[in-house]
């Protein structure tokens, strides 16, 4: 009788612990987010002309500021977002971008439109990002509202109230 209780409390352990694993190796659901964003921009940064053909205005750039959102990105208001970009008067923009929340998430962007001008219009795309925002993707665009060249000290400051997109993060 003895071994039969051994046994059975032997079992009943073993299945304990077997369930216990089991529930731990579980992963944990994660659902699908995805939603629409509004705010605007302000961006300053630094210009680097390059000579090239007369007539066609290339060179290269770097900007940095505040995108203040009224309608939040999964929950984030404020993004500090950092540019790299090469502008062509004629070929146009091909710019990528570093957007990271206080939180130190980051979405990266790929961005395409027209020389930095007031005017003109801007449309980027979400390509990936890190922590909460891995794999997010989406589309955004935005008009250059007003801007200031600083041809002497190759500087620029552009500002734009129509940043608006959308997003989904796996």
């Amino acid at each position: 009788m003895t071994d039969r209780i051994t046994v059975g409390r032997l079992c009943m352990v073993l299945g304990i612990i077997f369930a216990v694993t089991a529930l731990r190796s579980v992963p944990e659901a994660s659902a699908e987010q995805a939603g629409s964003f509004s705010g605007n921009w302000v961006a300053s940064g630094k210009l680097q002309p390059l000579e090239f053909v007369e007539g066609r205005q290339v060179g290269t750039f770097k900007l940095a500021g505040n995108v203040s959102l009224t309608d939040e990105f999964d929950g984030i208001a404020d993004f500090w977002v950092e540019c790299i970009g090469l502008s062509d008067s004629v070929a146009g923009s091909s710019v990528r971008c570093v957007w990271r929340s206080l939180k130190g998430e980051k979405a990266y962007s790929v961005l395409s439109g027209q020389p930095l001008a007031e005017g003109v219009k801007v449309s980027g795309e979400f390509v990936g990002g890190t922590d909460r925002l891995t794999g997010v993707t989406g589309t955004f665009s935005f008009t250059w509202t007003s801007t200031f060249i600083d041809k002497d000290q190759g500087m620029f400051t552009g500002h734009t109230q129509d940043l608006s997109g959308s997003y989904r993060i796996p």
